[in-house]
Formats: C-alpha cells, sequence, structure tokens
C-alpha cells in the first residue's frame, strides 16, 4: 500500500472521505505536518492506493486498512481521524483496535 508520512512528532492518521484520495486532503495534511507525524494513503478500492480491496468485506476493508498503514509505518498507537467518510471509517477503527487509538 502506497502511504505518505509527514512531519515528526505525535503521530495522526489522516483517513480521506468517500472521493478516496488523500490528495484532496494535501493542503490540510501540510498545515498538520508542522505540528505532527501524519499517516495518510488512498482508500484501498481507489486505484492510486496500492493495496488491496477485498469487496466482500465491504466497509471492514477499510478499517483494517488503517492498521495496515499504521503498521507499515511503524506506528503502534496514533490520534485516528477523518474527512467525512473517513471520520466513520476512523470511529470503527477506534472501535475494534482500542488499543491502537
Amino acid at each position: 500500500m502506497n502511504i505518505v508520512v509527514r512531519g515528526t512528532g505525535a503521530p495522526v492518521v489522516v483517513i480521506p472521505g468517500i472521493q478516496g484520495r488523500w490528495e484532496w486532503m494535501k493542503p490540510g495534511i501540510d498545515a498538520l505536518a508542522h505540528r505532527c507525524r501524519v499517516v495518510t494513503y488512498s482508500l484501498s478500492d481507489e486505484p492510486s492506493c496500492g493495496g488491496r480491496f477485498d469487496a466482500s468485506t465491504g466497509f471492514a476493508c477499510y478499517v483494517e486498512q488503517v492498521r495496515e498503514a499504521m503498521d507499515q509505518a511503524g506506528v503502534d498507537r496514533a490520534t485516528i481521524c477523518g474527512v467525512s467518510y473517513g471520520g466513520l471509517i476512523a470511529a470503527a477503527c477506534a472501535a475494534r483496535y482500542p488499543e491502537r487509538a
């Protein structure tokens, strides 16, 4: 999976909205990276993601993608947030993996 990591400090995972591409959030990611370490990516059903999307698991695939991005970035625990639809993914991830949020 193609992840983007910018900045230093406390880790924050930022999940894009339903449009799926992290680039739509680039100005916000760049601003946030002045204060913390930002981990972001495009949603798994977006071709530029470089990850896998399993339609049979649906929404759960996006939740697992958060965990995979954190693992790939070497982050054990982070603030997890999302824009619009990404907020639902963030909440579901925090519920499923409370020790990581």
